[in-house]
């Protein structure tokens, strides 16, 4: 029995940046009475640490001359998922990626975040400026949240953050700020702390409510129409050791997980619970390593260059370090706990920080001052110090290092040994990394940084229509049940796909409630 009653036209599960554009989307096409239910204290989900997504054929690209590629986008879409995507959804999703971008705009003014491209100039050749687009074309857009091309800043907060790795403070988290202004604005109700866990229905069968769990007990929410947008699953290891079992073959691995505390897969099991046509066989879920998670970011992007090498608890390698962050968790899961160690020598720390700087321009800024070895040398000190965590080790020979990572110091000095004569000859004989990647490490002192596998949240499950409708499992439409971001089956999500998807749902909910 539920000891509080609440009574809307729209509920919305989830408040992050899908949540939210729908919610305020849909009160902003005239739904009276939208409710947005979050599990966590605060609103705004995984997309409040999130990065950048991308209009698409916006009014400020019109304005500036550039062609309509939406149809290029489309292409490029469906050739990327080898046409094994619902095509009516995914062109719903690129023809409204600028009218997204253009309504937030409108709605909030985001010229404090975002500026207007350059006037268009066609290429030489006759081609069309900008590549092929699964974010709108290519065309020199504003870069919804985006570093890359139009944004005015990387962050409109927490500027004194040195890790712009995550947030808050980017595309993400500007998203969110601004939809809960318009909530408060519009009079749209955000309960914090009440998780959503089952549909409940009338006496024919219809869905008409939920019941949450929240603070002062449970919660019962009855409405008209209900858009999913609570997210994926990818903090529960449980849910993720069942899906993926091959990155889960011993309970001791190490794995970084980024997604939020709450993103544990609820709307997946309401809308599997009242009969939602469910697909987890293509789900997608990102992950990733080895990487310095969560440690340092400048130390995370300088062992991304393929002159580092990497070694396992065994002190060996175990893969070509040249096939990195995306390709070498699988190599990585089948090593002890699922960890290893990224060694350098003091050249090679110079040599990099050099480079970095060379080939990453707006990348630069944690590393001024000689902020690499700064934080090497912090990080080398919590290590020093005793300190809890897997910090930074630094040793002047190579036998000291060893004891210090806890490797067998036999082994890791044959293996070091051996690189540097693989360097020395200019063939690696046993991963056959490229030649110009193989530099010997010699001069002390030298670093062992601690590496892991990371991965970000999932995306899938929840079969929708074209109009963000959800299915039952005889393929017809649930009437009044929608989802949004993460839960809901498209593509591999993203910040693109959280707020466009969003505005498609609060766009469907709006309509389905005046009909």
């Amino acid at each position: 029995m539920a000891s509080n009653v609440m009574n809307c036209d729209l509920v919305v599960v989830g408040s992050g940046g899908s949540g939210l554009v729908a919610a305020v989307k849909a009160k902003d096409l005239g739904v009276k009475n939208v409710v947005v239910l979050e599990a966590a204290k605060k609103p705004g989900g995984c997309s409040y640490y999130a990065g950048f997504g991308a209009a698409g054929y916006t009014k400020w690209q019109k304005e500036a001359g550039y062609p309509d590629t939406t149809d290029d986008s489309f292409r490029q879409l469906m050739k990327q998922w080898k046409w094994d995507i619902n095509h009516k959804l995914i062109r719903n999703y690129v023809d409204s990626q600028g009218p997204m971008f253009d309504w937030f705009h409108e709605l909030c003014d985001v010229s404090d975040f975002f500026s207007k491209p350059q006037p268009y100039v066609k290429p030489a050749g006759g081609g069309r400026q900008g590549g092929p687009g699964g974010t709108g074309g290519g065309m020199g857009m504003p870069m919804m949240m985006s570093r890359e091309s139009h944004t005015k800043t990387w962050y409109h907060m927490n500027k004194e953050s040195r890790d712009p790795s995550i947030g808050p403070g980017r595309g993400g988290s500007y998203l969110v700020t601004r939809m809960l202004e318009q909530c408060k604005k519009m009079g749209i109700q955000v309960v914090t702390e009440a998780r959503a866990r089952a549909f409940t229905k009338d006496s024919k069968g219809n869905v008409t409510g939920l019941t949450a769990d929240a603070n002062d007990g449970k919660l019962q929410v009855n409405f008209k129409a209900c858009v999913l947008a609570a997210g994926g699953f990818g903090r529960s290891k449980v849910k993720l050791a069942k899906q993926w079992p091959e990155f889960f073959p011993s309970n001791d691995l190490k794995l970084h997980l980024f997604s939020v505390p709450t993103d544990v897969g609820d709307s997946l099991e309401m809308a599997e619970k009242t009969g939602a046509l469910m697909d987890y066989k293509n789900m997608n879920w990102q992950i990733g390593g080895p990487v310095h998670h969560p440690y340092s970011f400048t130390i995370f992007k300088i062992i991304q260059f393929p002159e580092i090498i990497y070694v396992n608890l065994n002190g060996e390698r175990f893969f070509n370090e040249t096939d990195l962050v995306f390709t070498a968790p699988w190599a990585l899961t089948k090593q002890p706990r699922g960890v290893c160690y990224a060694i350098v020598d003091d050249d090679m720390v110079e040599t990099l920080d050099e480079k970095f700087n060379k080939t990453s321009p707006g990348e630069e800024w944690p590393f001024n001052d000689d902020g690499l070895r700064k934080d090497i040398e912090y990080e080398v000190s919590l290590d020093e110090g005793g300190a809890s965590g897997d910090h930074t080790k630094k040793a002047n020979t190579f036998e000291e290092l060893a004891r210090k990572m806890k490797i067998d110091p036999e082994a890791f000095v044959a293996t070091m040994n051996r690189y540097n004569e693989f360097c020395d000859k200019g063939r690696d004989l046993d991963f056959y990394k490229q030649p110009e990647s193989l530099k010997a490490i010699r001069k002390p002192p030298f670093y062992a940084f601690w590496c892991q596998r990371f991965s970000e949240t999932t995306h899938g499950g929840i079969v929708i229509t074209e109009n963000m409708e959800l299915l039952d499992t005889n393929n017809k439409v649930m009437p009044g049940l929608f989802a949004a971001g993460d839960n809901a089956k498209a593509m591999e999500g993203g910040m693109g796909w959280a707020a466009v998807s969003g505005y498609m749902a609060g766009v469907a909910a709006a309509k389905y409630l005046k009909a």
